[in-house]
C-alpha cells in the first residue's frame, strides 16, 4: 500500500480527526483530505511507503570514535616504546581533526553521511556509515515523541576566548524501540504529529539523533507505524496523545 493509499485510508476511517497531508504535512479534517490532495498538489507524488533516505549522524560517531582510540594508541606506543615517530603523532593528530570538524558539521545539518531507513512487517533498519554499518529493529514495540535540540556557539565570548554554547530546538523525533535497541529518527519540519496520533510516550529533549528525514518523508513513517499498529490516529476533540 502506497503512502497516499495509507493516508486516504487513514482519513477515510477517521473523517472528523486531523489527518497529515502526506505531500505539505499540514493537517486536514479526514472528510477533507481527497479533495485536499486534488485541489492543492494534483500529481504531486508521496515519499515512499517504506524506505526513506536523509543525513545520518552514526557514521560520524563511528569516525570521532576511531580517531579517539587511533590517537590515544599513538599516544600509548609513544609513552611505552620511548620513540618519538613524527609520522605517527602528526597522523594521529590530523585524523582527530578531521573526524570532529566532521562530527560539528554534521550536527549542523551538513549531509556528509547519507544513510537509509526502512520501516515495514519485518521490523526497522537503518544503514550507515556508507552501508557499512547497520541497526536492526526485529519489531518496533514503541514510539518515543520528542524536541530535537542542538547546540549552538551565543556568540558571547568567555574569559578564555571561547564561544559559550546555548541548545537550540531543531524540531522534533520519534524514536523507535525494541527492547534496549533504538533508532532516533529527526524532522525539522514535524508538522501535526503531536495531535494527529496516539500510543506514543513522551520523550526527554534529545541531541543524539541518528537520521534526518524531511517532513513528507516523516509523516510517510508516522504511516508506516500505523499500519503495524504502533500509533492510532487520535479521536477528534481529544487531547495531547502522549502521557499527562
Amino acid at each position: 500500500m502506497t503512502t497516499a493509499e495509507r493516508a486516504l485510508r487513514l482519513a477515510g476511517q477517521n473523517p472528523g480527526s486531523p489527518v497529515p497531508c502526506p505531500i505539505c504535512v499540514a493537517g486536514v479534517k479526514g472528510a477533507n483530505l481527497e479533495r485536499h490532495l486534488a485541489k492543492v498538489h494534483g500529481d504531486s507524488r508521496c515519499a515512499d511507503e517504506a524506505r526513506w533516505r536523509g543525513p545520518e549522524r552514526v557514521g560520524s560517531r563511528w569516525l570521532l570514535g576511531l580517531a579517539v582510540v587511533v590517537a590515544a594508541g599513538a599516544a600509548g606506543f609513544t609513552a611505552t616504546s620511548g620513540k618519538r615517530d613524527d609520522r605517527v603523532i602528526l597522523g594521529s593528530i590530523g585524523l582527530l581533526a578531521v573526524a570532529m570538524i566532521a562530527w560539528g558539521a554534521v550536527g549542523w545539518g551538513a549531509r556528509l553521511f547519507p544513510g537509509q531507513l526502512r520501516v515495514d512487517g519485518r521490523g526497522a533498519v537503518l544503514r550507515h556509515s556508507y552501508g557499512l554499518g547497520r541497526r536492526r529493529l526485529r519489531s518496533v514495540e514503541e514510539v518515543v515523541l520528542g524536541s530535537a535540540w542542538e547546540g549552538r556557539p551565543s556568540g558571547i565570548s568567555g574569559n578564555d576566548d571561547s564561544y559559550e554554547s546555548v541548545d537550540v530546538r531543531v524540531g522534533a523525533y520519534l524514536q523507535l524501540c525494541a527492547g534496549r535497541r533504538r533508532i532516533t529518527v529527526h524532522c525539522r519540519n514535524a508538522g501535526v504529529v503531536r495531535t494527529t496520533w496516539t500510543g506514543w510516550q513522551q520523550g526527554r529533549k534529545r541531541k543524539r539523533l541518528d537520521i534526518t528525514l524531511d517532513a513528507a518523508e516523516f509523516v510517510a513513517l508516522q504511516l508506516a507505524l500505523w499500519e503495524l499498529g504502533v500509533l492510532a490516529p487520535r479521536v477528534a476533540g481529544g487531547g495531547d496523545g502522549g502521557p499527562q
